[in-house]
This record gives structure tokens, sequence and C-alpha cells, in this order.
């Protein structure tokens, strides 16, 4: 099996494995006062430090989740709608932030959505251009997970202290977090969602990063964990595991960053060679994912027909299930290449041949398949 969906999710590597794996010898609530709590409660702590050395902040400023839905729905739904009129997000969100954004504008919260261009970029231009007096919350994600386009998160963050907005700036880095050189922490927002599970830890876990000194409010009220903004016994076998994948992630960032951008380029060379496909390169794309399209045919007879030669590829976002991406309708994408996109996101775990096979499965397949007419 090749497997080119990270972008959806990683394999869980070795050492989270092991970690996890000694979750549940040490299998105490850590919130418990015997030596068995205390014992979790350490490696709570060491996890939660190991999270904010690969965020780039500080360990009180690290907020465990259960994965980045829930990281963004607490950044934007945090918001009090009594007190905050307006919000600005991008175009090309993830369907996380945009269903918060959906569920605040329900509130009466009015929400502006930040156009991307052809690129697949959100200028700070067009973000300056929607805001007013009353924007509460600026939301614009790090790179987008069905192009890769990286966002000029640092360059927005620095117009919003240019121009005095009193807006929270939110960025989603769920497809940056220890794939690009920045760590999040320093791009200058003032919340950052994470998860686990596309770093090679496992499903269950995520973070929330929020700056020193901000306060927000709790979606999820009890019995006061994670500081009271995130309630309910932690999930320490995926928090552990997390904790792991960020270890390993931080220290083989560099080495995994270049590999990462040797099989972007080797993959566009190779791809770019078969009758058909056209490949879609941003200025500024990520060295994880790679973008094609065949125009006239639909992405899913093709990710189905390249699963069956045992090659896993996707067609978007994972949650989109068949759907027209909105992301490329925001870019202005025509329909027939939307209809025919597919996706091809890359882990350290992949190799060079992987990519030969893709290519050579798509240039048998193609013209096989019946065209959409």
């Amino acid at each position: 099996m090749i497997y080119l969906d990270n972008a959806a999710t990683t394999r869980p590597s070795e050492g989270a494995m092991r970690a996890l794996s000694r979750a549940a010898e040490c299998f105490y609530n850590p919130s418990s006062l015997h030596k068995g709590g205390t014992e979790a409660e350490g490696l709570l702590r060491k996890a939660r430090e190991e999270t904010a050395l690969a965020l780039g902040g500080l360990p009180e400023e690290v907020v465990f989740t259960s994965g980045g839905t829930e990281g963004d729905d607490l950044a934007l739904l945090s918001l009090n709608p009594r007190s905050a009129r307006h919000v600005v997000v991008s175009a090309i969100e993830h369907d996380a932030v945009l269903a918060s954004a959906k569920r605040l504008s329900s509130l009466g919260v009015r929400v502006d959505y930040a156009p991307a261009g052809p690129d697949g970029i959100v200028t700070p231009e067009a973000v300056e251009a929607l805001l007013t007096p009353e924007t509460a919350l600026v939301s614009v994600m790090t790179v987008n997970n069905e192009t890769g386009a990286v966002q000029p998160v640092s360059a927005i963050a620095r117009m919003l202290k240019r121009t005095k907005s009193a807006a929270l700036f939110h960025t989603d880095a769920v497809q940056a977090f220890l794939k690009i050189p920045e760590a999040p922490a320093k791009l200058g927002a003032d919340l950052v969602t994470v998860s686990a599970h596309k770093i090679h830890g496992i499903k269950g876990a995520g973070a929330l990063w929020i700056r020193k000194g901000l306060h927000i409010r709790p979606l999820l009220p009890g019995g006061g964990q994670e500081r009271g903004l995130r309630s309910g016994t932690e999930p320490v076998p995926a928090i552990l595991s997390m904790g792991e994948a960020c270890r390993e992630g931080r220290e083989a960032l560099s080495a995994r960053i270049e590999k990462a951008k040797a099989l972007h380029a080797f993959g566009k060379e190779e791809l770019g060679r078969v009758p058909g496909l056209e490949v879609l390169s941003f200025p500024t794309q990520s060295p994880w994912i790679l973008t094609v399209s065949a125009p006239g045919y639909k992405s899913e007879v093709l990710l189905h027909a390249l699963s069956d030669k045992g090659i896993l590829v996707s067609s978007g976002a994972a949650c989109s299930k068949g759907r027209i991406s909105h992301v490329l309708s925001a870019m202005g994408i025509d329909r027939p290449t939307a209809e025919g996109f597919l996706r091809i996101s890359l882990s350290h775990e992949n190799e060079k041949h992987e990519l030969s096979a893709l290519a050579e499965a798509l240039s048998e397949l193609l013209p096989t398949l019946r065209k959409v007419r």
C-alpha cells in the first residue's frame, strides 16, 4: 500500500505508540491526589512541555483539546456574542472554522469572509479592508489543507498591530505544525490550533496555544481541567503520544522539511509528464502537499481507481465527501479543474519511488476512464 494522504492523517510513529503503551500502564486519573494520580500528572506535564517547545511557547499557554476541530471551536466560540459584534475569517478556512463562524452568525455576530486570490493567498490587504472598530477576531489559517498555499500570517499579524485593531488573531496551524521552519506561536497570532494525528501522534489529542495574559471563555464547564478552559478528564494516552510526536518532530524538523522539498520537486516532475494531468502550483505552496487535476474526469473516480491499485490519495479535505471544494471555488478555479482535483500529501516516511508509482498508475488509468460530458 502506498499512502499519500498524510494531510488527512498520519501513521502514528513508533515513539508515539510506545508513549501510548506507557500511558496504558499509568492509567490513573491525573487529577487524583494519590501516588498514581501524581505519576500520571507528571507524564501529562512532560507532554505539555514537549508540545510547548514544538509550538514555540510556554507550557502554561498550552490547552489540550481533542483535536483541531475542538481547538478551532474553542478559539472562535469562546467569543461572547453579546459583546463581539464582528469577526473576519478567510474564505478558504477548514470547515471547523467555517462552521464555528456560521454558529456565531446565527447568534447575531456579523461575519465577513476575506477572499483568496487565484494563487490561494489571503492577503493582509484583503483582511484589512474588512476590519471595523467592532472586529473582535480574525482567523486565517497558516497552511491551506487542500492547496498547501502558505498564508502570510506574520504579515497579517503586523497589519493588525499597525492598524491598532483590537481584534484577536487566530490561526489554524494544523497543516503547518512541525512542517514549516517557523514555530506557530512565533508567527504573531494570539491563538493557534494544532492537532496530534497530523504529526504522527494518535487521534484524540490536539492543542490550542493561548498567548500568555489572554483570557477566553471555556466551552466545556465541568471539573476545571486545563486551567478551567477544557474540563473533562484529560485523554492521557493520546496526549502522551502527542508529546512524543512533538519531541520527534522538533528534533528532526530540518531534515524532514528538506526531504519534503525533494519529494515535492520530484513529484511535480513525475506527475507533469502524465498526459491529461495538470500540476497545480502555487507561489508559496507547502512542500508537503502536491496538487494536480485531470480536467474532464471526476476526482472520486480517479481516487477509487488508484485505491484499487493500492495507492491512497484524496480529492481534497477528508471531510468534503466528494463536494466541490469551497477552497477552489473561492480561488476562482474553473469547474472542470475543480472536479478533477487530487491532493497528494506527503510525510517524511514517503519515498520517490512511491511518487513514480503514482505517476505510472495515472498514466495507465486516465486513458481507460470515461470523461465527464
